[in-house]
């Protein structure tokens, strides 16, 4: 009765924690696909921001270049005027300097006077007129063309000043443009940052729905195992019912032939005293033995391990195991090798007890098992050790 019990336990335990994440699974993995779409349609709508920036980031370097181009032509237009003001107010030094030199003559020679002997020394009248207007003519020309000098650097200087104001314009335009790359290429770079996480998001979430996948699937081949050893257990049974009402039935076959025997011989005392012992001594072998207390059988495998422990309150693990048993739950559960002990058999472990093999691990190689334990302290205790894992059919 102990061994049915302690079955029919485990097949409960098994069941449960095999049937209750296939839904729980199936609302994840459409969770996890949800949330995948989220993600990619965001990906999409940062990857259409990133090209509008790329095209305003290469706007803004054409309007960069261009500026630099006009500050430059202009530059060479400002040295350009510069060199015809130094030229202009050259060319003025020298006629101030020529008027000067005429005016200090006429200071020290008299020029006045011989101006006035040439104009008396006329023949005519018309002689006369004729010398006079040339005279003027002569000083007219001379102060329009230092007229004409100062005229032009006036324009000159007034030139240099309007093209240093839109050189100025243009270097700060230039500088307003360095400054809008710049916060351009801030927002590229969060941009692309942005999208590289989202990427890292989804292949995250990619490998999650691999694992989740894998583990439905180990989950329904667990759930198949779990039914055929289920019908087969249930066959043996049957199997072994027939066989016992069988034996029940030879042996009432048996006591009736024997009351049968004594009762035609009951005539002879001595013949009814060798009928009773005749009876009697086949009689007590053929008694059905009462049946020895059940326990739990094994498949024969009972393989030497080293043994370490781990805890779903470290905060790198989960609470759920390879198989969706919850380990909050379910605590006596320890993590193998499926390839050296099959996935949701039921293990005994000296110094552990009695276990659900229902977890793997990625150092879980070979002949290793990693026993669970509801808290680190018990782990560290545990430490690792050797043991023997025997397994339980």
């Amino acid at each position: 009765m102990k061994g049915k019990m302690f079955g029919i336990f485990a097949t409960v335990l098994l069941s449960t924690n095999m049937l209750t994440p296939v839904f729980v699974q199936a609302e994840s993995m459409d969770k996890l696909d949800e949330k995948a779409t989220t993600i990619a349609r965001q990906s999409d709508k940062i990857s259409a921001e990133l090209q509008l920036a790329l095209n305003d980031v290469n706007k803004t370097y054409q309007e960069v270049n261009g500026i630099r181009s006009e500050i430059e032509a202009n530059q060479q237009t400002i040295e350009k005027t510069k060199s015809e003001i130094a030229e202009t107010e050259k060319n003025i030094a020298q006629r101030k300097e020529v008027i000067a030199e005429r005016m200090k003559e006429v200071q020290l020679n008299s020029t006045t006077d011989r101006t006035i002997t040439a104009l008396l020394e006329a023949k005519d009248f018309n002689d006369f007129l004729n010398r006079a207007y040339a005279m003027s003519v002569i000083q007219k020309a001379e102060k329009e063309k230092v007229t004409s000098l100062n005229e032009a650097k006036a324009k000159l200087d007034e030139l240099k000043t309007t093209q240093e104001t839109t050189q100025a314009k243009l270097v700060a335009n230039e500088e307003s443009l360095k400054t809008e790359s710049s916060q351009l290429d801030n927002k590229m770079e969060n941009l692309k940052t942005e999208l590289a996480d989202k990427k890292s998001s989804l292949e995250e979430i990619s490998q999650a729905k691999e694992v989740e996948q894998a583990r439905l699937t180990a989950e329904k081949a667990q759930k198949e195992k779990a039914e055929k050893e289920a019908k087969q257990a249930a066959k043996q049974a049957a199997e072994k019912a027939e066989v016992q009402k069988a034996a029940e039935a030879k042996a009432q076959q048996e006591q009736a032939a024997a009351a049968q025997a004594q009762q035609s011989a009951s005539s002879s005392a001595t013949s009814e005293t060798q009928t009773q012992e005749s009876v009697q001594q086949p009689a007590a072998p053929e008694q059905p033995a009462a049946p020895a207390p059940s326990t739990p059988t094994t498949s024969g495998r009972t393989i030497q391990m080293q043994s370490t422990a781990y805890s779903c309150a470290e905060s790198v693990n989960t609470f759920y195991t390879a198989l969706g048993i919850d380990l909050r739950q379910n605590p006596q559960v320890v993590a193998v090798d499926p390839s050296v002990v099959p996935l949701g058999s039921m293990v005994e472990v000296s110094g552990y007890g009695i276990a659900i093999a229902g977890d793997t691990g990625g150092a879980i190689k070979g002949n290793i098992v990693d026993v669970h334990f509801p808290t680190v302290e018990q782990c560290i205790q545990w430490g690792r050790r050797s043991v023997t894992l025997t397994i339980i059919s």
